[in-house]
């Protein structure tokens, strides 16, 4: 889904609607302007340096080079990087190239921030750093649309909550119909009560 909200892959049938545009190839340029995404696994240009990495998505974004190289410094510190900062990212482990991913997400400021599995392979630390920037994101009225598997994370982070399996939207449960299921009952039951989970194995486990 992301994939194709972002525009990397092609899609069969529908409509798009991005910030009141269509997503087509006649807006295709201003939209993606206005978004940026840190996917699973992050797309980074491997032969850049870190800083060359940021630089450049900056660039592309034409994001304003006033207090860039400050904006820079202190991403950099903040999520303890500053050290790779001209280390290539194709040398980076997975957590220093997710945190990379997310600086050049945050530094060009975009209206709509895709996240697809954002904590994944990230340090206790750095995950509630993650977190503070996306509040503060959040009360700027930044769109943030985040995928995960854990669902802690969804129900933490997460104002509407879309359940997706198997390529469907099985509910879509906005803030209030949300506030309203979890008087009773947590995240996880609402997602097994909309989603059919199966167990044909359980017999092979009956040992333990």
């Amino acid at each position: 889904m992301i994939g194709i909200l972002t525009g990397l892959l092609n899609f069969d049938e529908g409509q798009i609607l991005m910030n009141g545009m269509e997503m087509n190839r006649e807006n295709e340029l201003r939209i993606k302007k206005e978004i940026a995404s840190v996917l699973q696994p992050p797309l980074l240009f491997e032969n850049f340096t870190s800083i060359e990495f940021v630089n450049y998505i900056c660039r592309m974004y034409e994001v304003d080079r006033e207090q860039l190289d400050q904006k820079i410094d202190s991403l950099f510190s903040y999520f303890e990087i500053e050290e790779f900062r001209h280390v290539k990212a194709r040398q980076l482990s997975s957590g220093s190239r997710k945190k990379l991913a997310f600086c050049a997400a945050i530094l060009v400021q975009p209206k709509i921030l895709f996240l697809d599995e954002p904590f994944e392979s990230v340090d206790v630390i750095s995950i509630g750093r993650m977190k503070t920037i996306l509040r503060k994101l959040k009360e700027r009225e930044t769109t943030i649309f985040i995928t995960s598997h854990i669902l802690e994370v969804v129900e933490n982070l997460c104002d509407d909550i879309a359940i997706l399996h198997k390529g469907e939207i099985l509910a879509y449960l906005d803030s209030a119909k949300r506030r309203e299921l979890q008087k009773d009952s947590s995240l996880s039951e609402i997602f097994e009560q909309y989603v059919d989970i199966e167990s044909p194995a359980a017999a092979k486990i009956d040992w333990l």
